[in-house]
């Protein structure tokens, strides 16, 4: 999704032809710290995975906990050098970024506090694409608010299906501090708020409405068929229906937002 969404933007703010070696690095970076982030994730929830997800690589049997480390290693490396070709600022901003998701898997990931690595990556994200094709704009700030409420959304609807499995004493997160009778109304609030802040700041800062009303129409009605899905009774195959619906919606969401305000 975040690759998608960072070569997406590449173009979107290029005014749809930006430098092909740019956004060929540009989608490098992306794929390489969702890579990265996925590797140390896995390394750090080995344990745990063999009780709970064990059809995850390390758990399979597939590769080890050190051959993780490395890959994880190996990929944030990348990452960082070749954010170095595109811009220091776009390097920072991808540094950060390393740090949020090793923070996540090796510290915040247990803890109700664990969203916060992914606000942190949603909102740099439009920052170090747009420093890396040379298109930055004042207006990017506004990547902040809206980025803080698109990780909250994703985190609540991506780990939601796992509720149950990750349901321990060592590993208490937002949604079980919650419940899950709180969590997934509110997880259908905070893509709620999520379209309203996009929409809010496109408006204060009379953007395209081309961009973002298409994708609020689209991330609506996925929400609310979601909605009238569950209303039907919450199980876990529902909720992994509820993944992939609200994930293609916050996609949706966050490109036509960041085409209004690019273009």
């Amino acid at each position: 999704m975040g690759t998608a969404i960072a070569v997406g933007f590449a173009f979107i703010v290029g005014i749809g032809s930006p430098a092909w070696h740019e956004v060929l690095r540009v989608g490098l970076v992306a794929g390489a710290l969702l890579g990265a982030a996925s590797a140390f994730n896995d390394a750090s929830d080995a344990a745990f995975d063999r009780d709970a997800h064990v059809w995850r690589p390390i758990p399979a049997g597939l590769v080890s906990v050190e051959q993780a480390l490395r890959l994880a290693a190996l990929l944030a490396i990348v990452a960082l050098a070749v954010g170095a070709t595109l811009d220091w600022r776009a390097f920072l901003l991808i540094l950060v970024t390393v740090v949020a998701a090793y923070l996540y898997s090796a510290q915040l990931k247990p803890s109700p506090f664990a969203w916060i690595a992914w606000s942190v990556s949603f909102a740099l994200l439009p920052l170090w694409v747009a420093e890396g094709v040379d298109a930055f704009d004042d207006v990017l700030w506004w990547s902040f608010p809206v980025g803080l409420v698109a990780g909250l959304a994703t985190y609540m609807v991506i780990k939601l299906p796992d509720y149950e499995r990750d349901d321990h004493d060592d590993a208490r997160n937002l949604l079980h501090w919650m419940t899950i009778d709180y969590a997934v109304p509110l997880s259908w609030g905070a893509v709620g708020a999520l379209i309203v802040v996009a929409v809010a700041s496109a408006n204060l800062e009379e953007l395209r409405p081309e961009w973002i009303i298409p994708t609020v129409t689209v991330a609506i009605v996925l929400s609310l068929t979601m909605m009238g899905v569950l209303f039907l009774g919450v199980t876990e195959r529902r909720l992994v229906w509820q993944r992939w619906v609200l994930s293609l919606a916050i996609v949706a969401m966050t490109l036509g937002w960041l085409g209004s305000i690019a273009s």
